[in-house]
């Protein structure tokens, strides 16, 4: 009974002692990383760390439990040459892990995206939550939660990098005045920028004329505005825009029918 217990304080001192190496070498990485980016850069810092948590976890995960099955009388040893044999027939097949793998580390590496990061992999936008060393999860603006194979990854879209750019465009009918309607564009964004004197970048830009439509002529509205904040600044335009148009009795086209009856 003695040998029972002694050697179920040694699986509980295992399993106390990893986690304590763990959460010893998250604290410490995250002081050096705090010293190493300063507080400029939270979101790489948080990515690293997310990354370093996969590492580590799994590290001591495979050293406790080798431990662990000494302890209980198996013979780690030849799991381990068995393992090294089962590796080499199963290596053909992991291929698809290696390189998501090796293109988790190169995302992170690459500075590609960080936690936080509002982002478009594929058909799928939201907020980056999670990048680990085989995959990345993202939170989509319904709220699902995404997990993509690091792998699969080809192309990423970041909105948080540099600037954003607001584009709008709106119709009118041909039988509009487009100087007037032009007009009318230049003081809903004089008038917006009032409202939010930080909102550009850049002086925003109305392009006459863009295209021809079977219902209407397109005009443009172009901003540079800060990171993830373009949807909300062509939100309020367009809001702006159809109140500014209906005051000044300028029609915005829509398809619709002309049926002539003739006797």
């Amino acid at each position: 009974m003695n040998h029972l217990l002694e050697r179920a304080l040694r699986i509980a001192g295992i399993v106390g002692l990893s986690w304590g190496i763990g959460y010893t070498s998250r604290f410490i990485l995250r002081r050096v990383l705090v010293q190493r980016f300063k507080t400029t850069q939270t979101r790489k810092i948080e990515t690293l760390l997310s990354l370093a948590r996969s590492i580590i976890t799994y590290i001591l995960v495979f050293f406790a439990l080798i431990l662990i099955l000494r302890e209980i009388g198996v013979d780690a040893t030849a799991i381990l040459a068995g393992a090294g044999v089962v590796g080499i027939a199963v290596g053909f097949g992991a291929q698809t892990l290696i390189r998501d793998v090796l293109t988790g580390l190169f995302l992170i590496f690459e500075d590609s995206l960080s936690l936080g990061d509002v982002v478009q992999v594929k058909d799928i936008t939201g907020t980056v939550e999670e990048v680990g060393l085989r995959v990345t999860r993202i939170r989509t603006l319904s709220g699902a939660l995404v997990t993509i194979p690091n792998g699969e990854i080809s192309q990423i879209v970041n909105y948080n990098r540099g600037f954003s750019r607001a584009v709008v465009e709106v119709s009118i009918a041909y039988e509009a005045d487009i100087d007037k309607a032009v007009q009318v564009l230049q003081r809903v964004l004089a008038d917006y920028q009032h409202l939010h004197p930080d909102c550009f970048l850049s002086p925003p830009v109305v392009q006459q004329a863009v295209r021809f439509e079977s219902f209407g002529i397109v005009l443009r509205i172009i901003a540079d505005v800060p990171p993830k904040q373009h949807w909300d600044v062509e939100r309020d335009l367009r809001y702006a825009i159809k109140k500014a148009f209906d005051a000044a009795n300028i029609e915005i086209p829509y398809p619709k029918y002309i049926i002539v009856l003739k006797r």
